[in-house]
């Protein structure tokens, strides 16, 4: 986690002295995970000597999330799905996946993220996945909602659709806005009713299932208009004054 953040300090470092862009005026625009990143971020350009505060933040589909609360939805979603599949193929998968297997599986990839001598890599499921420890170690220990309440003093902008089946999309409810970046310029949130974590919408049931092919066929669509019209419009507020 913390190399996608140095990166992204990198990134402001060079973008700052380019003589084409106005260093005061920087905004980080984050998506899922990049979302959930955007307050340290923010924190290690305030320590780098030379570099000017961020003025703006854009949080999609991940604004006041944590990995491990967006897991939890995750796991809700996946049991509320099966509990909607009809015949046979519903029987079995019923009988498969349950809360209890579903939290005991968790467990077991906590232990051994957390073995002993701090392993890089662990292998789950007969060692046919490979998972990154040290990035779930980064995230279950960091207090994601204090380094929002504490360096997110820029404007902000954050949109989470509300047929995110990922992470939640409350955080985004204009009074808990506020209430998670009180420090903010200012915070500007949207729940747009279709949307989903891929940034397209959808007409219909948001299911996780069949996520994976999913997002195959929505990532060959357009960004949502409505996502791209509210940005476009916030930018055009923040950064130009019109």
């Amino acid at each position: 986690m913390m190399d996608i953040v140095l990166d992204a300090v990198e990134a402001v470092r060079y973008v700052s002295v380019h003589p084409r862009i106005d260093e005061s005026k920087i905004v980080l625009m984050g998506h899922s995970e990049g979302a959930i990143v955007l307050p340290i971020i923010c924190r290690e350009v305030k320590k780098n000597a030379g570099l000017a505060d961020i003025f703006g933040c854009i949080f999609y589909s991940g604004f006041g999330e944590t990995l491990e609360k967006a897991l939890d939805l995750q796991r809700e979603t996946i049991l509320a799905d099966i509990q909607l599949e009809k015949g046979m193929k519903g029987f079995i998968l019923r009988s498969l996946i349950t809360e209890a297997g579903l939290i005991k599986q968790y467990d077991q990839m906590r232990k051994k993220v957390h073995a002993e001598g701090d392993p890089d890599f662990i292998s789950m499921k007969c060692g046919l996945v490979k998972l990154p420890a040290k990035w779930w170690r980064e995230h279950m220990a960091y207090d994601f909602e204090g380094a929002l309440k504490d360096n997110i003093t820029c404007h902000c902008l954050a949109i989470t659709g509300q047929k995110d089946v990922q992470v939640h999309n409350e955080p985004c409810l204009p009074g808990k806005a506020a209430a998670i970046v009180p420090l903010a310029a200012s915070i500007e949130s949207h729940r747009p009713i279709n949307l989903t974590h891929s940034l397209r919408s959808i007409d219909g049931r948001a299911g996780i299932l069949n996520i994976q092919r999913e997002y195959t066929r929505m990532g060959k669509l357009p960004l949502d208009a409505e996502l791209l019209s509210i940005t476009d419009d916030w930018c055009d507020r923040r950064l130009f004054g019109l």
